[in-house]
């Protein structure tokens, strides 16, 4: 074998690689993060902020989504560089989406109650380095609208209103919701929580509400921890996620296959309030623990306003109202549990309802 010939070729390979340009890598994280500072440039003159601006926060699912192969986080980096907009300040939050859903970005400015609605185009992620470096902002950009976004501003105004809904299209909804009830006083963890479940709702509200209930009337100590039986279920069990890392894959979240519409009914008619769950504060160390069955009530009153503006006015309500879980909450029922009624409570093939004896 010829070993000089074989070094000769090896040194050639070498020198190609190293001399390579790395185009693909720094080519994507280039055009993300121009299109961050594009983003950025528009929404401070469109909506009129600062760097840093606390009055003001972006909305965007940059992060989540994947486009043309490319993942989405170095726009992010962009927006933060220009705007000063960014998480840690409770002015930045990336919206959970499909990775194969379209890349949007919202900036609402709370103080005047506008936003800004901005998709980029799809050519531009096909560009050259040198066509985006010369490339005006605005020509990023196959939409770029300017909409009322203050829900009571909204409500005052319904055509504006409805202008808005038709600009922002099917993530209407979501963003401004997200963008009210962040406005109007909801504390960063809920926000988070929020932002994983993509909107706003009271749904989401209501477990907030429950969880904080629970916080503070069976405190966690070091040997304990919760369970949370989940009957019935609704928007509520995605804050449970995020405040007290309960995901499918860790467990913690339990609900049953049985519970029906009518069981539900009966127990609202029996204590006067909907059903919300079961929340057992347990000691593995002493093997017991305490549960309380809680019932929520959701604000009934009748909503006479456009159909867009229902859940986002209730939802600013509870958001301004969450240091009262009062108005909301009540223990159903209180009771002792061990092992073995846990493990009734956790079987998806019982009521749970019917475990503790609630439904005699």
């Amino acid at each position: 074998m010829n070993y000089n010939r074989l070094r000769w070729l090896f040194c050639i390979c070498l020198a190609l690689v190293l001399c390579a340009p790395a185009v693909s890598a720094s080519t994507n994280a280039y055009h993300m993060e121009a299109l961050g500072e594009f983003a950025a440039t528009i929404a401070m003159d469109e909506i009129d902020f600062d760097y840093g601006d606390s009055d003001v926060v972006l909305l965007t699912d940059a992060g989540r989504v994947v486009v043309d192969g490319q993942t989405t986080e170095k726009v992010i980096s962009g927006i933060t560089k220009v705007s000063g907009l960014q998480n840690g300040d409770n002015t930045l939050f990336q919206i959970n989406r499909a990775d194969w859903k379209d890349l949007w970005f919202y900036f609402y400015n709370r103080d005047t109650g506008k936003g800004l609605y901005l998709v980029p185009k799809e050519g531009y992620f096909r560009l050259t380095d040198a066509a985006v470096e010369s490339l005006p902002p605005e020509n990023a950009f196959s939409t770029i609208e300017v909409v009322s976004g203050d829900i009571y501003q909204m409500l005052e105004d319904t055509n504006a209103g409805n202008k808005t809904q038709e600009v922002i299209g099917a993530d209407a909804f979501s963003l401004l919701s997200l963008a009210n009830a962040w406005a109007y006083g909801a504390p960063y963890d809920l926000m988070n929580a929020a932002s994983l479940h993509n909107h706003f709702c009271p749904g989401v509200s209501s477990g907030y509400i429950l969880a904080k209930y629970v916080e503070e009337n069976m405190p966690l100590t070091d040997e304990t921890s919760y369970v949370v039986v989940s009957c019935p279920t609704w928007c509520k069990e995605d804050i449970y996620n995020v405040l007290w890392d309960m995901t499918p894959g860790k467990g913690g979240v339990d609900t049953s296959a049985v519970f029906t519409n009518e069981d539900q009914t009966y127990l609202t008619e029996k204590y006067g309030i909907r059903p919300a769950g079961i929340f057992v504060l347990w000691n593995s160390q002493e093997n017991s623990g305490k549960g309380i069955a809680l019932g929520f009530r959701f604000d009934d009153s009748e909503w006479t306003g456009p159909s867009w503006g229902s859940k986002i006015y209730q939802t600013v309500d509870m958001v301004q109202n969450l240091n009262n879980p009062g108005d909301y909450v009540e223990v159903m029922e209180e009771f002792t549990v061990d092992a073995d009624l846990l493990a009734e409570l956790e079987n998806p093939l019982n009521n749970p309802y019917e475990v503790v004896g609630m439904m005699d």
